[in-house]
């Protein structure tokens, strides 16, 4: 039987060999972290310009409904309206902005039909006309958005991006609730 040979021929070879092989982890570590963050933050940033389009269309809608809403003077559903206007423009979480928008839906949608057969429903149709456009288009960016942010969130609880994500504290993109109502429309 041959004699076991040394795996290095000296001590100096042995540390040699470990400090390269501990450099070559340390720069993979790097690499791969680094990579991590440029990857994630282009799929954040990409959710964000649809996220500002967003709210973009939002703004316009609360807008019109805002108009809307001045024009109605009094009444229960054009009072519902007013209250509903003003929390829409105080709402920051997703949440919030969903539940309003859902809520200024459901009076909306009861107010047009009251207006219908109101004589001045001329006054008042190019406004409901307008806020459904601005559904429409909504409704193709939203689902743009929703695509975006549901991917960079599912990215960024993959391994190795999850450690990357909680050294960064990134967080969680907020995905909208009331894409059920913008495709119930006529």
């Amino acid at each position: 039987m041959s004699a076991k040979q040394k795996m290095f021929p000296n001590l100096r070879s042995a540390v040699i060999s470990i400090a390269v092989v501990a450099l070559l982890l340390t720069f993979a570590v790097f690499a791969i972290d680094r990579n991590n963050v440029n990857r994630l933050g282009g799929y954040h940033k990409s959710a964000l310009v649809e996220l500002q389009k967003v709210e973009a269309h939002l703004s316009l809608r609360l807008g019109y409904a805002t108009t809307l809403s001045s024009l109605l003077g009094q009444g229960e559903n054009a009072s519902k309206l007013a209250s509903l206007v003003a929390l829409a423009g105080q709402a920051r979480s997703a949440g919030e902005i969903s539940e309003t928008y859902l809520a200024m839906d459901a009076v909306l949608a009861l107010l047009q039909k009251e207006l219908f057969a109101d004589a001045a429903y001329r006054t008042y149709a190019p406004y409901f006309e307008k806020m459904y456009e601005e559904e429409l288009l909504l409704t193709e960016v939203l689902l743009s958005y929703h695509a975006k942010a549901d991917y960079y969130n599912r990215q960024k609880h993959a391994f190795p991006a999850v450690l990357t994500a909680n050294r960064m504290e990134m967080k969680d993109l907020p995905l909208f609730a009331f894409s059920a109502a913008l495709k119930g429309r006529p």
